[in-house]
C-alpha cells in the first residue's frame, strides 16, 4: 500500500475554508472562494532562478492579502498558498452583494498583475482566476475547492488570462469529458470508429478526384462524439497516435480495393494527422511502410494538417517529419487555410502541395461582402505559389461558379456530396461529369 503524500499548504488551506464557511452559516453569509493561478509561472523559475521565483510568489501572496483586506474589510478571511503558483483567497459576501463578485474578482486579478520590480527592469505577470459562491456551488470544504478548480480549469482551457466563474455546466462538460476519455481506448479496441468519405471534385471538368476520410465515434451511451470533442482529448492523453493509425491503414486497404477498377488510378484520399501524430518519432516509417504494405502510390495518400496546429506546434521535429513525408512522395495539404495564425509564412516555409480554405470564408462568397475579395486573393495567391486550391463548405450553385471564375482547381462540400459510409462509394465513382460542369 502507497503512503499517502503529505501536503502541509493544501491541508491548511482546507482548514482555513472549513472555519470561513462554520462563519459564514454562524452569520448567514455568502461567501467566495476563489483560486488565483499564475499563467506559465514556470519561465520565471526557468529565467530567473527558484530563489526569485519565490521571491515574486511572496509579492503575489502579501498582494492578495492586501486587496482582499481592501476589498472586503472585515469580511475577509484570508489567503492560502494551495501550491506551486495557485492561491486560495476567501471573501464573505451579503447576498446583495453577489452581483459585484465579478467586479471583486477583476480587481483582485489587476492587483496581482501589476509588475514586480526586476533589478532595474519590471515583471509582467498575468493569472487566471476560477472561483465559486457558497452556498450555491457547495456546502464543503471540498465541494467549494473542487468546484472553484473546475472553473480555473475552465478559464485555463479557453487560453488563460481570464476570470472564470463556476457554472452547473462545468460539472457536466467535466464528467463528460472524463466519460470520453475513459472510453477512447475500449472504442479503438472495441472497433467503434468508422470512417465517412465526402468525395472531392476538379472543377473544370467535374472528374471526381478523390475523398477525405472522416473519423466518426457512435458511443454506445453518449450517441455520435464529435471529432472536435474527443480529437483534443486523444492528442492529450496519446491516444491519438494508434488512433491515427488505425484510420491510416483502413484508408490504404480501401485505396488498394478501389484502385484495382480500370480508369480510377489517379483517385487520392487524404487524412487529417494531428501535429502530435508528426512529434511521434516513428510517424514517418509507419506511414510509408503502411503505403509499401499495401502496394500504393504514396502520391495517392494525402495527409491534411490544419494550419492553426502548425501555427501552435511547429518544431524542428515537425517540420522534418512534414519534409521526410514529402521526399517520399506523400502530398501535403495546409487544411483550414485562413483560419490560423500565420498563413503566409505557413506558404513559405512548408513543404506543401495543396491548401483547403476554410469553409468559414466560403459559406459567404455569394454575398457582396469581404469573404468574396479574401477567398478570390487566396486561390490567386494560392496558384502563384504553384499550390492546388482546394474550397471546402460549397452549399450553393452561385458559390461553386464563383469559385470556377476564380481558378479554383477543387471544390468539396454538400452541393456535391455529403460525407458517406464505404458502402456507397462504388456509386459514387461513376458520378456524371455533368452534374458538375451543368
Amino acid at each position: 500500500m502507497e503512503e499517502a503524500i503529505d501536503m502541509p499548504e493544501r491541508k491548511a488551506a482546507f482548514l482555513e475554508l472549513e472555519l470561513a464557511i462554520d462563519h459564514a452559516r454562524a452569520s448567514g453569509h455568502h461567501m467566495l472562494v476563489a483560486l488565483v493561478d499564475m499563467d506559465r509561472f514556470y519561465r520565471v523559475n526557468e529565467t530567473k532562478g527558484t530563489d526569485f521565483g519565490n521571491h515574486v510568489l511572496e509579492v503575489i501572496a502579501s498582494r492578495l492579502g492586501e486587496a482582499g483586506a481592501t476589498l472586503a474589510g472585515g469580511h475577509f478571511h484570508g489567503t492560502s498558498r494551495l501550491g506551486g503558483d495557485c492561491f486560495q483567497i476567501v471573501i464573505a459576501i451579503h447576498e446583495q452583494e453577489l452581483v459585484r463578485a465579478a467586479q471583486l474578482l477583476e480587481a483582485i486579478k489587476f492587483a496581482v498583475e501589476r509588475p514586480v520590480a526586476d533589478g532595474e527592469q519590471e515583471l509582467y505577470l498575468t493569472s487566471s482566476i476560477g472561483a465559486c459562491v457558497y452556498p450555491k456551488d457547495g456546502l464543503t470544504s471540498e465541494q467549494l475547492l473542487c468546484r472553484a478548480e473546475l472553473a480555473l480549469y475552465r478559464s485555463k482551457e479557453n487560453g488563460g488570462n481570464r476570470v472564470q466563474v463556476y457554472s452547473s455546466d462545468d460539472t457536466v462538460r467535466m464528467n463528460r469529458k472524463i466519460m470520453i476519455e475513459t472510453s477512447l481506448r475500449p472504442a479503438l479496441v472495441q472497433r467503434q470508429f468508422h470512417l465517412s468519405y465526402q468525395p472531392v471534385y476538379q472543377l473544370d471538368n467535374g472528374r471526381l478526384r478523390g475523398y477525405e476520410a472522416l473519423i466518426r465515434w457512435e458511443h454506445p451511451e453518449l450517441g455520435n462524439v464529435s471529432p472536435e470533442e474527443f480529437i483534443p482529448i486523444a492528442e492529450f492523453n496519446g491516444l491519438i497516435v494508434p488512433i491515427g493509425e488505425w484510420v491510416l491503414r483502413e484508408v490504404c486497404k480501401r485505396l488498394s480495393d478501389m484502385l484495382r477498377y480500370d480508369g480510377l488510378d489517379h483517385l487520392r484520399i487524404s487524412i487529417n494527422i494531428s501535429s502530435k501524430q508528426l512529434m511521434d518519432p516513428s510517424f514517418v516509417s509507419t506511414v510509408v511502410n503502411v503505403i509499401d504494405e499495401y502496394e500504393l502510390k504514396a502520391e495517392s495518400l494525402e495527409l491534411e494538417i490544419s494550419e492553426r496546429q502548425m501555427a501552435l506546434h511547429e518544431t524542428q521535429q515537425t517540420a522534418a517529419a512534414l519534409s521526410g513525408l514529402h521526399a517520399a512522395g506523400v502530398r501535403i495539404v495546409l487544411d483550414d487555410f485562413g483560419r490560423g495564425y500565420s498563413s503566409y509564412t505557413s506558404l513559405k516555409y512548408l513543404p506543401i502541395h495543396s491548401v483547403k480554405i476554410d469553409k468559414s470564408f466560403v459559406k459567404d462568397i455569394d454575398l457582396r461582402g469581404a469573404d468574396r475579395f479574401i477567398v478570390e486573393s487566396m486561390i490567386q495567391l494560392a496558384r502563384r505559389l504553384g499550390l492546388e486550391a482546394i474550397a471546402k463548405g460549397v452549399e450553393f450553385e452561385e458559390q461553386m461558379q464563383l469559385l470556377k471564375e476564380w481558378g479554383c482547381q477543387y471544390v468539396q462540400g454538400y452541393l456535391l456530396g455529403m460525407p458517406m459510409d464505404p458502402t456507397q462509394l462504388d456509386s459514387s465513382v461513376f458520378r456524371r461529369t455533368e452534374e458538375i460542369d451543368g
